[in-house]
């Protein structure tokens, strides 16, 4: 029987973590893709830049005299051609050959398209036989998908942490962390019948691991999310990276928010209690259809609704704990009815504890009187004003830590 993907991305995650270098990583992923997809043989090849070609570097159930000399150009055969169109690819019937069990095989280009990390994909995985002799369903090749997309960014970072030996590793490690933070982030915000968003991360030189996220869930559901993980550099940037794949794979069940962030607590709260780390988390639910927010505030900054109508600020929290205290904490949650006109911000604490050369904080009330300005203006237009205020307020002292920030209004 097949995992469900939250507990996939979780051994893939752990297993991966163990790992000392990078051909061993190759091999880790395959193992736990083929266990997870239940089959006997699979591959994965990756792109080589310089030969232009595809190449294998790690199989199971294949003859290493075959794989290892193997080498496919662009374009040629279905290998070549899913990586080059950078499409996922099922063929449940072919006449095939006799080395093979099924007449069923599927392919995926190793690609993180909602991170960005490259225009191309970095290589394909290869499936076939299922040891249960079936053909791949369509919920194969979609779990397959949001395997690879993962297994995409591991392999980024994995090279870009291989750079770290050549060069200076502070200076690069900040580097690194930045680049991973800022592939987490949504390049673009969903267009959504009555809501306008706005997004952005402004980062510090002493590097945090701030994440937002918006996210489409159910029919025309959206998701909001906002989170804090503690620490710095590459081990918090790789940690966001980690709970931002819990976290798509958990909303696909379109659960209530307190339900998701208790799953998401307990699933990662293992690597939370190893490394000492902790992540404060804002999460939401907003159907536009009844205009309604259900929301769970996990040790998070408190949220801001200005309600447009009755001119009057409510503040968004439910007294939960932190991710990574307790393993089976009883989340709670919130709703709220939301009108045209009002607005939602959701920050980190980088924006309201940041200190000017007076030692002063920006804090709450700054805040809510830089949105209370904002009447009629879009989400982008009382988020650039909200940090403008900010600039002005810092009077070009640098912030100390990381500043992100989420803006929806209702239309």
């Amino acid at each position: 029987m097949t995992k469900a993907p939250l507990e996939i991305l979780h051994r893939l995650s752990q297993a991966i973590s163990k790992a000392p270098k990078l051909e061993e990583i190759y091999s880790i992923i395959l193992e736990e893709i083929a266990e997870a997809m239940d089959v006997e043989r699979a591959s994965i090849m990756r792109y080589d830049t310089k030969a232009h070609i595809l190449r294998v570097v790690a199989a199971k159930g294949i003859e290493p005299e075959i794989w290892k000399h193997l080498e496919i150009h662009v374009g040629e055969g279905v290998s070549g051609r899913v990586w080059q169109e950078g499409k996922p690819l099922l063929i449940k019937g072919t006449k095939g050959s006799d080395r093979y069990k099924t007449h069923s095989f599927m392919v995926a280009p190793v690609t993180c398209f909602p991170m960005k990390v490259g225009a191309t994909p970095v290589g394909i995985i290869n499936l076939t036989d299922k040891i249960s002799g079936e053909p791949f369903t369509e919920s194969d090749l979609k779990l397959l998908t949001t395997l690879s997309d993962q297994v995409a960014a591991y392999l980024h970072l994995c090279d870009l942490l291989d750079q770290l030996k050549s060069a200076q590793q502070a200076r690069m490690q900040l580097e690194v962390a930045r680049e991973i933070q800022q592939r987490l982030l949504p390049q673009v915000p969903p267009k959504i019948k009555g809501v306008d968003l706005a997004g952005r991360l402004i980062t510090a030189e002493r590097v945090g691991a701030d994440y937002y996220d918006f996210l489409l869930h159910g029919k025309n559901g959206l998701s909001l999310c906002i989170a804090d993980v503690s620490g710095h550099s590459v081990g918090g940037a790789l940690l966001a990276s980690a709970f931002r794949s819990f976290l798509r794979a958990e909303i696909q069940t379109v659960r209530r928010p307190a339900n998701i962030v208790a799953a998401l607590n307990k699933i990662i709260f293992p690597d939370l209690i190893q490394s000492e780390q902790f992540i404060s988390l804002f999460y939401a639910q907003y159907q536009p259809k009844t205009k309604t927010l259900s929301f769970t505030n996990a040790g998070h900054n408190p949220g801001l609704l200005w309600q447009a109508k009755k001119r009057n600020p409510e503040w968004l929290f439910t007294q939960d704990s932190l991710l990574g205290i307790e393993p089976d904490f009883p989340y709670h949650q919130k709703q709220c009815k939301l009108a045209s006109g009002d607005k939602v911000v959701l920050y980190t604490d980088g924006l309201t504890e940041a200190l000017n050369d007076k030692n002063e904080r920006y804090g709450s009330h700054r805040l809510l009187n830089a949105v209370e300005k904002g009447e009629g203006e879009s989400a982008q237009e009382i988020l650039d004003s909200l940090l403008k205020d900010f600039e002005k307020f810092m009077g070009g002292k640098p912030a100390q830590d990381d500043v992100s920030l989420i803006v929806m209004k209702v239309e």
